[in-house]
């Protein structure tokens, strides 16, 4: 809030109130312990801790690549059960890839794994062209690991970002 006042000289200047911000107080954005504070010290640790587990980032994605892809063999099969239960762990383990890949930049990894989360919401095993479409999936993350693709901006991720686009475009009608 400001008001104007006139100075000695008659001069009108500008005096500023500065009200205390609760909401920002509550978020953090106090300079001591209180409500909504997170020491700086705990945000080191927390990170430290995360970038000592970037080395355990290759197993942890071929075990849930790995459990995908058996997610996707029991969907397969056609059983009701298997469907139903292997619609559920898809969707588990996509986004769980896409979220460890977020963690440590794995960008392309990221993206494909976002993309078949949000599929996996619109899968319908009896569209054989759902079925395409979700190989093509797995298929690129499996390059993606494989050959340690992290960017999103190379010739080969472009390649692989465009394979999976061309099955959602030819077989999602």
């Amino acid at each position: 809030m400001s008001e104007f006042r006139p100075n000695h000289e008659g001069e009108k200047k500008v005096k500023v109130h500065h009200r205390a911000n609760k909401l920002k107080y509550k978020a953090g954005a106090s300079q001591h312990e209180g409500n909504g504070y997170i020491d700086p010290r705990a945000i080191e640790r927390a990170q430290t801790i995360v970038q000592k587990r970037e080395g355990l980032y290759n197993n942890e994605v071929q075990d849930n690549l790995e459990r995908l892809q058996a997610a996707w063999d029991k969907m397969k099969s056609g059983e009701p059960d298997n469907i139903a239960d292997g619609l559920e762990e898809l969707y588990h383990y996509a986004n769980h890839i896409k979220d460890i890949s977020s963690t440590y930049k794995y960008d392309l990894m990221q993206y494909f794994g976002e993309s078949l989360r949000k599929f996996s919401e619109k899968i319908d095993v009896t569209k054989p062209v759902h079925l395409v479409i979700v190989q093509a999936h797995i298929d690129v993350m499996w390059v993606t690991f494989k050959e340690n693709i992290k960017g999103l901006g190379d010739d080969k991720a472009q390649e692989l970002m465009d394979v999976v686009a061309l099955a959602i475009e030819k077989y999602s009608k």
